[in-house]
């Protein structure tokens, strides 16, 4: 699973538990309740302007003409959809190839294209095939094998069982097009200082010798 500011961009399943996963995947987004952001109860809130809510329609009907198929969701909420707002309701598409517009463009928005790969290591490459970076999730009962798939993940943040999420603790930054530099922790607080070189040469007028 690759997220990028907290929002999942695609979900990697293997092909021997992939109906399975998917079938339970629609049933949990079916659930969520999309609404006033300020309310305890809802789970999925506006997008940020119109602009935003008119891409997200279009890159999914771009993906189902490319050949993806929506399982659930796939249409406006608001502008237009019968609600005051930018709302779209939340979106499983199945069928997705790595290739599509869809799974190389960075989606800002309740989308989740599910990619099938026959195993981990196929999972890792389609998931590497990005021009973006920023973190991935990794879910997997064995540790041992999370620990090792984790250093082949082409992007800054790793989560093992949880999604990505910034902790001051933590350095937070990406890889590629996701950024450069890290912020948060020791390391991103040298990110916005300057150091200062000093050095003492008490020999030097004696050995007349320069580096």
């Amino acid at each position: 699973m690759r997220s990028e500011l907290y929002s999942i961009k695609e979900v990697y399943s293997y092909k021997k538990i992939a109906n399975e996963f998917i079938e339970k995947f629609v049933q949990k987004t079916e659930r969520l309740k999309v609404g006033d952001p300020l309310s305890d109860d809802t789970d999925i809130g506006p997008l940020v302007n119109a602009s935003g809510l008119n891409k997200i329609d279009s890159q999914v009907k771009e993906s189902v003409k490319e050949g993806a198929e929506i399982l659930t969701g796939g249409e406006q909420l608001g502008e237009g959809g019968g609600r005051k707002g930018c709302f779209y309701r939340p979106t499983v598409l199945k069928n997705v190839i790595s290739k599509m517009h869809i799974a190389q463009e960075e989606v800002f928005g309740p989308v989740a294209p599910i990619i099938i790969a026959g195993d981990e290591l196929e999972a890792i490459k389609l998931a590497n095939d990005s021009e973006y970076g920023l973190g991935a999730s990794i879910w997997t009962q064995d540790l041992e094998k999370a620990e090792r798939l984790s250093s082949l993940v082409e992007s800054g943040i790793v989560s093992v069982n949880n999604v990505v999420a910034s902790d001051p603790r933590v350095p937070f930054g990406g890889v590629k097009k996701s950024g450069f530099g890290r912020e948060l922790s020791r390391y991103g607080m040298l990110e916005f200082v300057n150091i200062k070189s000093v050095r003492f040469y008490d020999q030097l007028v004696h050995n007349h010798h320069v580096e």
